[in-house]
């Protein structure tokens, strides 16, 4: 081992210690805007990906952001939005539930639980063993919270940022710090009671859950967030083709093509998007972020394993068009090329596409949706 960290096709951040290594998405190769602008318009592209993934159904990060906000890590973002949510969650009203308590005491209330207080309290008669119900914020919810702010008061550089966690734990100086494990996280279920707060008690167990030593030597915290850019690059196609209404949209949707004379299944596809018109297929889509290479009118980075891959799909879904879509790079324009292929049964059409990242999500989905 050389001491060298190889990351490839994915975008996030590995956080240990002093030390913060960010993965951007690739959005230039030959443009010639700074270092420090290329980093916050590839942190803009990978902020508005992530919100329009499955990510989102925990980060539920805003629509909008300080763009300040962008000249931070993303890992500085993520805590900065579990802070204030945090803030806003618990100033609303301060979670607290019913704990069942047992104690040896003087006072009587609830239930005495005589053969206990026979065992324990043979001498002091005045004594009971007593079980009672008390309405207390010192819960699991709110103890796992408080927790993970603790944990991150030391992950945070942010003066502003350790400032704002600080300030959400004015809300629970009476809940406990706790020793944390993956059973007591999966223990917690939300209700019509608490589910106000399963947003802040998901972020916190996404942090526990990345904030662990393990694998790792010494004793500092290692904080991983790691996602497939084509993945990212997928969802946020699927969502924009969803929002523009003209198809009925499928993400993903497996198909078995390949048995074997028992009838068994062999194989199956999963295009990435399948679009459909009245119940049929109309077009697959397949999502590629990679540089498409536009140049002087033309694409010149389709690579045949692209053609033949959306090939099969239009013979395994009988249909005639299919579609190839990439990100925009440097400052081209999306343009529309088509791509004829042939064989003995027919023609089939390519849409080859780029996408510009940079720009508004909802002018993009406008665009696609004229395009096919």
């Amino acid at each position: 081992m050389d001491g060298s960290l190889k990351i490839i096709h994915y975008v996030g951040f590995i956080s240990k210690g002093n030390t913060c290594v960010q993965i951007l998405p690739k959005i230039y190769e030959k443009s010639g805007i700074s270092n420090d602008e290329e980093i916050k318009e590839s942190m803009a592209v990978l902020y508005k990906m992530i919100r329009y993934s499955s990510f989102n159904k925990v980060l539920q990060l805003p629509e909008k952001i300080d763009s300040k906000l962008l000249e931070q890590d993303l890992l500085e973002i993520f805590i900065e939005i579990f802070a204030d949510k945090v803030f806003r969650t618990y100033s609303s009203r301060m979670y607290r539930e019913y704990i069942e308590i047992d104690e040896n005491s003087s006072f009587i209330r609830g239930k005495i639980k005589v053969p206990e207080t026979i065992r324990e309290n043979l001498i002091r008669k005045d004594k009971h063993i007593i079980s009672y119900q008390s309405f207390e914020q010192d819960n699991v919810i709110n103890n796992v919270v408080k927790t993970v702010i603790l944990r991150l008061l030391g992950v945070s550089k942010s003066k502003e940022i350790r400032a704002k966690l600080k300030k959400a734990l004015l809300f629970l100086e009476d809940a406990r710090k706790i020793d944390l494990s993956l059973n007591l996280l999966n223990s917690v279920r939300f209700t019509r009671l608490n589910k106000d707060f399963k947003t802040v008690y998901e972020m916190a167990r996404m942090f526990f859950l990345n904030l662990q030593p393990q694998n790792y030597e010494g004793e500092e915290s290692v904080f991983s967030f790691l996602v497939p850019v084509n993945e990212l690059f997928e969802q946020y196609l699927y969502k924009l083709f969803q929002e523009n209404g003209k198809y009925q949209v499928r993400y993903q949707n497996k198909h078995r093509f390949a048995y074997f004379d028992s009838g068994d299944s062999l194989m199956m596809v999963r295009p990435d998007i399948i679009l459909e018109k009245d119940g049929k297929t109309a077009i697959v889509v397949d999502a590629k972020y990679k540089n498409p290479g536009y140049e002087n009118g033309a694409y010149k980075n389709i690579n045949s394993s692209d053609l033949y891959q959306v090939y099969a799909y239009s013979r395994i879904y009988g249909v005639d068009k299919v579609a190839l879509i990439y990100p925009s790079f440097d400052e081209v324009q999306p343009v529309k090329q088509t791509i004829v292929l042939k064989d003995v049964q027919g023609k089939y059409q390519v849409i080859v596409y780029s996408v510009d990242l940079k720009g508004d999500a909802l002018s993009t989905s406008l665009d696609i949706s004229k395009l096919l």
